[in-house]
């Protein structure tokens, strides 16, 4: 059986974006927030997954909605470049909920 003619999906990763010096643009559809990110921060939270796969993974901080979320990668160009704001990873907290049995 012969293969199919339409392009085949490849995943496109967070790592290859940190090879190629791209970012990461996260937009809301609902209240337009838009923040740019570097892929190796994205990658300690996620792992190096699909960037597709990050609009299922993230959501808005603003109006707390799952599913409004767009993911971009894009190149900035020299003047795009100069006043972009950029997310930082400052630090990763992890919560410590005590689950008590009573024998």
């Amino acid at each position: 059986m012969p293969e199919p003619y339409w392009p085949k999906k490849k995943d496109y990763l967070l790592s290859n974006l940190n090879d190629g010096r791209q970012m990461v643009r996260v937009r809301c559809c609902y209240c337009r927030r838009t923040h740019n990110y570097f892929p190796s921060d994205l990658i300690q939270i996620f792992g190096d997954v699909d960037v597709d796969s990050l609009m299922c993974r993230m959501k808005c901080e603003g109006c707390n909605s799952p599913g409004s979320i767009r993911v971009d990668a894009f190149s900035p160009t020299g003047s795009e470049a100069v006043g972009l704001r950029v997310r930082r990873l400052v630090a990763i907290k992890i919560q410590r909920v005590p689950v008590w049995r009573d024998e």
